[in-house]
């Protein structure tokens, strides 16, 4: 397989919610990235997206004008797969979160690209041995999953599949700290991985408390950003087990545990919203009301509050 020092070009293949965000960050490190769509038009949208995500960038200080002009020239754009496959050193698949979708494209990258590129997927929770099967070689594929939004959050998952190499492991994440993010190896190939695993336990108990009428949906989210989050970029949950002490955390389950949301489906609250079309931001409502939200404007600011953490971070390291 390519070392990380072979690696110069990446090919991602995708435009969606990912796909532009993960190219500016390839880019951003001096790699030259090929971004690929089968729409034209998903492209340009693409183009745009990174455009505003470097001048977010600037504006806060992250780059020079002369660092988000240099990044934007590191990035073609294709709707030709062979194009974007054939010169990549590493190859990162960012389509839909479908099965089959990606297998079909995992079937086309085995014999557009050089045998010893590493096909790494950005599933959030797919299981990379099944994808792994639409090739003739698994042990070079491997799960490199980026949370939302990519040019933000610095953790990366690395997940093996069941034939996934070591070596595979190893130049992923090699690549993932080239890049500046932070590298979790993922050693089994588990449903959600970690990080969703850990989200969607926390998200279904607070689903579950607001059905049940315990707090509202404000203070369920307030518990989480002014109590519990607040300390997690310092301590995260084991760490906090032992702060507290285990013989404390070992008292508070055995009463604790039996008493929380075990539910195998979502209940009824969310099943209602979505037959009613109350999706959250897309649709103007869900937990919340946002018919008269400018949306973009919140989710900027919200951009802007995690910058500052990110700062805050780099400094720190």
């Amino acid at each position: 397989m390519k070392g990380i020092e072979q690696i110069k070009n990446v090919a991602v293949i995708g435009t969606g919610t990912m796909g532009p965000g993960i190219a500016q960050i390839f880019a951003q490190s001096h790699l030259k990235v090929t971004l690929y769509d089968i729409q034209e038009e998903q492209l340009g949208k693409a183009r745009r997206a990174i455009e505003n995500n470097l001048k977010t960038f600037t504006d806060q200080g992250l780059l020079t004008s002369k660092e988000a002009k240099e990044t934007q020239g590191r990035i073609a754009s294709t709707s030709n797969l062979k194009e974007a496959a054939h010169a990549a050193d590493f190859v990162l698949e960012a389509v839909p979160e479908v099965l089959e979708i990606k297998k079909s494209v995992f079937d086309s990258l085995e014999s557009l690209c050089s045998q010893d590129v590493i096909l790494a997927t950005n599933t959030s929770g797919l299981s990379i041995t099944e994808i792994a099967k639409a090739t003739q070689t698994p042990a070079r594929v491997v799960g490199m999953h980026w949370w939302n939004p990519p040019i933000i959050i610095p953790a990366i998952e690395i997940i093996k599949g069941g034939q996934t190499s070591e070596e595979a492991i190893a130049i992923t994440k090699a690549l993932v700290l080239k890049i500046g993010k932070i590298p979790i190896v993922v050693k089994k190939d588990v449903p959600g991985f970690l990080g969703n695993r850990m989200q969607y336990a926390l998200m279904r108990e607070a689903i579950a408390l607001l059905n049940d009428g315990v707090a509202s949906a404000e203070d369920i989210d307030m518990m989480i950003k002014a109590g519990i989050g607040f300390k997690f970029p310092v301590m995260g949950p084991l760490e906090t087990i032992d702060m507290a002490g285990l013989d404390i955390f070992h008292r508070v389950s055995q009463y604790l545990y039996g008493k929380l949301d075990q539910s195998p489906t979502p209940p009824a609250i969310v099943r209602e919203k979505v037959e009613k079309n109350e999706l959250g931001l897309k649709t103007g409502k869900g937990f919340y009301d946002y018919k008269n939200v400018d949306t973009q404007a919140l989710m900027a600011e919200r951009i802007k509050k995690l910058l500052v953490i990110l700062k805050e971070i780099k400094m720190g390291s």
